[in-house]
C-alpha cells in the first residue's frame, strides 16, 4: 500500500497515540482499585490475559513510579514476579508444617554471605569450658588464677540458589481462579518444605546446605552385637536417646519402612520377652507417636530401613538455617510455553544451613553427646 506524505504522517500520529492510550490504561491506578490482589488465581488469571492480548494489562502488573502495585515485570522471562506477600506466606506455612524445619535457629540474610560467631572448644574432661575458661573456689584473700580466652569460631553461610520450573494450563486458572489459589498455594509450600527438608537432613554441603547426616558433629551409634540386618532393637533406641545432649528438646525422625520394626519391638526378659511399644489396647489402638517420651515423626527424606539414618534423634534448634531476607520468589511468564498454552512459574530460592557445633561434646565424664544422632547401618 502506498501513503501520501500526509497519510504517513498520520499513520504514525495514531500508532503513537494508541501506544499512550495503552500505556495510560496499563498503568492507571484506578483500574485496580486498591491495588492489591483478591488472591493467587487472580493474579494468574490477569497474567495470562495480558499475554493474550497487552492491551488488557491489568495495571497492577505493571509497576510504576509512585504507584501502589506491588509487581513488576521481569523482561528475561517476559513474565512477572509474583506478589511478595503471597510468596511470604507460602513460606511461613511451609516452615510451619515441618517440625524438621520450624525449630531451626532461622537467620535472615540481607547479604549473599555472614559468619556468625560459635565457640568451639567442645571437650571438658579436664573440668574447663570454652577451650580453658573454669571457676574457680579460692579463700579469702585468695588469688584467682590468669584469664584464659575462650576459643571462638565462626560458622559461614553463603546462600545457595534453589530453583525450579513449573507449567500450568491456561484452561486449569481460566476455569476457576478462585479454586485455584488453594491449590497454587498446597503445591508451592509443599515443593518448598520438601526441598528444604531434604537439604537440611542430605545436603552435601556443595552448593547447598550442609545437612545433619553430614555434620561434623554427627553421633553414629553402632549396632549390637550380633543384631540382624534391616532390625530396630529397644537397645538401638535406648542407646540413641542416651547420646542426645538436651534430652528435653529432641525429635525421633524415622523412614516409613521401620514402623513394623517399632511394632514388634521388644525387651528381652529370661528366655522371653515384652513389647515395649505397643498401646494398652494392643491391635486395636492407634500406635504412638512419641518415643521414650520426645515426638516421633516419619519421613521420606530419612535413609530406608538397614541404612544409616533410618532412625534419628535430633535438637533441631542447635541447626542454623539462613535465608535471604526478601525471602523466596516466584516469576509467571506466558511466553515460555506459549505454543501449548500454558503459564510457567520459576521459584527461585536462595538459602544455606548448618549444625551449629563442630564436634560433638566430649563431657567431663561419660561418652561424648551431640544434638545430633544416628543409628549406624544394618544392611
Amino acid at each position: 500500500m502506498r501513503y501520501t506524505e500526509a497519510e504517513f504522517e498520520q499513520l504514525i500520529r495514531d500508532r503513537v497515540n494508541e501506544q499512550l492510550r495503552t500505556r495510560n490504561k496499563a498503568w492507571n491506578p484506578q483500574r485496580a482499585g486498591s491495588g492489591e490482589w483478591e488472591n493467587f488465581g487472580e493474579f494468574a488469571l490477569e497474567v495470562m490475559k495480558a499475554a493474550r492480548n497487552p492491551r488488557e494489562t491489568d495495571s497492577r502488573l505493571v509497576k510504576a513510579a509512585g504507584s501502589p502495585s506491588s509487581n513488576e515485570y521481569t523482561p528475561d522471562s517476559m513474565g512477572y514476579i509474583v506478589p511478595t506477600d503471597f510468596m511470604a506466606e507460602l513460606l511461613e506455612v511451609a516452615v510451619e508444617e515441618s517440625s524438621l524445619l520450624n525449630k531451626c535457629m532461622i537467620v535472615p540474610m540481607a547479604k549473599s554471605s555472614i559468619n556468625i560467631p560459635c565457640f568451639q572448644a567442645m571437650d571438658r574432661s579436664g573440668s574447663t569450658l570454652y577451650g580453658g575458661l573454669t571457676a574457680q573456689w579460692i579463700q579469702e584473700e585468695g588469688t584467682i588464677a590468669p584469664p584464659v580466652r575462650p576459643r571462638i569460631g565462626q560458622i559461614g553461610l553463603r546462600l545457595r540458589k534453589l530453583a525450579t520450573l513449573a507449567y500450568v494450563s491456561n484452561e486449569l486458572i481460566e476455569d476457576s481462579p478462585i479454586s485455584i489459589d488453594p491449590l497454587f498455594r498446597r503445591i508451592f509450600s509443599t515443593t518448598i518444605k520438601w526441598m528444604l527438608a531434604d537439604a537440611v537432613l542430605n545436603g552435601t554441603g556443595a552448593g547447598m546446605p550442609l545437612g545433619v547426616l553430614q555434620s561434623p558433629a554427627l553421633i553414629t551409634v553402632s549396632a549390637e552385637s550380633g543384631q540382624t540386618e534391616n532390625t530396630i532393637l529397644y537397645e538401638n533406641v535406648v542407646n540413641l536417646y542416651s547420646r542426645l545432649w538436651d534430652k528435653s528438646a529432641g525429635v525421633w525422625f524415622a523412614n516409613h519402612s521401620i514402623l513394623p520394626q517399632l511394632m514388634t519391638m521388644s525387651l528381652a526378659v529370661g528366655t522371653g520377652g515384652i513389647p515395649v511399644w505397643i498401646p494398652q489396647s494392643g491391635a486395636s489402638g492407634k500406635p504412638y507417636n512419641t518415643l521414650l517420651g520426645l515426638p516421633l515423626e516419619f519421613t521420606e527424606h530419612c535413609p530406608a530401613l538397614g541404612t544409616k539414618g533410618d532412625l534419628l534423634l535430633l535438637d533441631m534448634s542447635q541447626y542454623v538455617l539462613g535465608q535471604k531476607s526478601t525471602g523466596p520468589r516466584i516469576d509467571t511468564s506466558a511466553h515460555i510455553a506459549f505454543l501449548n498454552d500454558q503459564l510457567a512459574y520459576r521459584i527461585v530460592m536462595r538459602l544455606d544451613g548448618q549444625g551449629w557445633w563442630s564436634s560433638p561434646l566430649t563431657p567431663k565424664n561419660g561418652p561424648t553427646l551431640s544434638p545430633f544422632i544416628a543409628l549406624e547401618s544394618r544392611s
